[in-house]
């Protein structure tokens, strides 16, 4: 099987275990199944920062990373306590699972193998059982806050050990293996990473938190947490010297931005479509040439991520029935066959449906986030909440086009969109802050109060009738 460069195989199909690393594991394996809900996310966190992802154990010829292992631990937890109960089936669940039956059976039928069978369906098992697992261990708001909670607290001795790094030029990571103990230069700075596979992922990591970080600025008690969160996340990202997670930061506050326009966003979106459309037609190259351009430190490969969907357009014609292998992608000047970019490399392993699938997956989310932020918009906490949910899922779909995804960043992907399909969107389930209270039928009747079509309370009107009165 001829991998697509961009992937994780590097460690491959060989055991690597550290003493330390593999007690850790087995330590927070047993956390996992012992400790409430609320806090059951905390492991898989936790192995996801501050172990590598190529730490596993190989048996019959299966990785078993160590986030394979707590995913196989969760599972048997969900059973066990029977916390699947409350998992409805949404459209964003059925969409991950068709885009996963989808990315199996074509890369297997392109690369006629059962070790590309094994290779997909351990790729299905992980995506589907870390959302999954999250989708129940994530039931309501303060779930999704507490989630927030911990990623800060994580942030703030990750970013403690960039900044050693940084100074350093060592990364203390390296003793459980899969990372290189002397911190890589390019053009004179120096790119941290970390326990992640990747510099550039490490920053996309704790880029796309920020939007949630900025959530807790808008309460009085917390602004010391936003601050502590977005500083650290900030800290990271800088120390990994990266193009891609910096241009993050600037997508957040574009994002953010936008939240004074939400309710114009469709012609937000359709004017965007225009312009890159007279772009495309007023410039000289194609408008995705603008990739080419853009950098935000010295060094960037943003050529090479143009010269990626201009191939990928010019032969469009070889890949989108059952994809292609990473001969074929270098034959066509793709720099060694490097993937820089996961919408083209869910293509390229899985053909256009397989794309499509992924995109619907997106689009499916966005829509979610729309339908949760105008059920809520009585609750201006929950607003800003929902809001950032989406500005978070706009910097993964802005980080696709510049990188591909492997290791560890997977897990903050899910999460996201498990927080976002967990979510209510009916404004009867949403934590209202002010919760008002009557003295009687008749202040009741005043104030509008009115029962929905479920016999639920329209807390919705209400609060914008105790709003309007005060």
């Amino acid at each position: 099987m001829e991998p697509l460069v961009g992937t994780d195989v590097e460690f491959a199909n060989q055991t690597t275990l550290h003493p330390l690393g593999l007690a850790t594991v087995l330590l927070l394996g047993i956390c996992l199944l012992l400790i409430p809900r609320k806090w059951a996310i905390l492991p898989f966190l936790l192995v996801a920062c501050f172990i590598s992802s190529a730490q596993r154990l190989v048996l019959f010829g299966i990785d078993f990373t160590f986030l394979r292992i707590l995913v196989l631990v969760g599972a048997i937890r969900m059973i066990i306590r029977h916390e699947t109960k409350n998992l409805r089936l949404c459209h964003l669940d059925i969409a991950m699972i068709l885009w996963m039956a989808s990315a199996t059976f074509i890369f297997t039928l392109q690369q006629g193998s059962f070790g590309a069978f094994v290779n997909r369906a351990g790729v299905s098992f992980d995506t589907l059982g870390m959302y999954f697992i999250f989708r129940g261990l994530i039931q309501n708001w303060k779930d999704v806050e507490r989630v927030i909670f911990i990623c800060i607290w994580i942030a703030i001795p990750i970013g403690l050990c960039f900044l050693l790094e940084n100074r350093t030029g060592r990364n203390i990571f390296s003793i459980f293996g899969g990372v290189p103990e002397i911190t890589d230069i390019r053009d004179g700075r120096l790119r941290c990473q970390g326990a992640f596979s990747h510099p550039i992922l490490a920053g996309c990591f704790w880029s796309s938190l920020i939007p949630l970080f900025v959530v807790f600025k808008f309460t009085p008690r917390r602004k010391v947490w936003a601050a502590t969160g977005i500083i650290s996340a900030c800290v990271i990202v800088v120390c990994c010297a990266s193009s891609t997670p910096i241009l993050g930061i600037f997508m957040a506050i574009v994002g953010w931005a936008m939240f004074f326009l939400r309710n114009s966003m469709r012609i937000v979106r359709w004017t965007v479509l225009a312009l890159l459309i007279l772009l495309h037609f007023a410039m000289e190259a194609p408008v995705w040439h603008l990739f080419a351009r853009i950098s935000a430190v010295g060094g960037s490969t943003g050529w090479h991520r143009f010269n990626l969907i201009n191939q990928a357009i010019i032969h469009f014609d070889k890949w989108w029935l059952i994809g292609c292998g990473g001969v074929e992608a270098r034959n066509w000047g793709i720099w060694a066959g490097d993937i820089t970019n996961h919408y083209l490399l869910e293509g390229f392993r899985g053909g256009f449906l397989t794309l499509s699938l992924f995109i619907a997956v997106l689009a499916i989310a966005f829509g979610k986030v729309g339908r949760l932020w105008r059920a809520v918009q009585a609750d201006r906490y929950a607003l800003y909440l929902s809001w950032a949910l989406g500005v978070s899922l706009f910097i993964h779909c802005m980080n696709f086009t510049a990188v591909s995804y492997f290791g560890q960043i997977y897990l903050i992907f899910f999460l996201l969109l498990a927080m976002i399909g967990s979510l209510p969107a009916d404004p009867v389930q949403v934590p209202i802050q002010r919760q008002p209270e009557f003295a009687n039928v008749k202040q009741q009747t005043r104030l509008g109060l009115k029962k929905n079509r479920h016999g639920g309370k329209d807390l919705y009107r209400t609060v914008r009738s105790v709003e309007h009165f005060q």
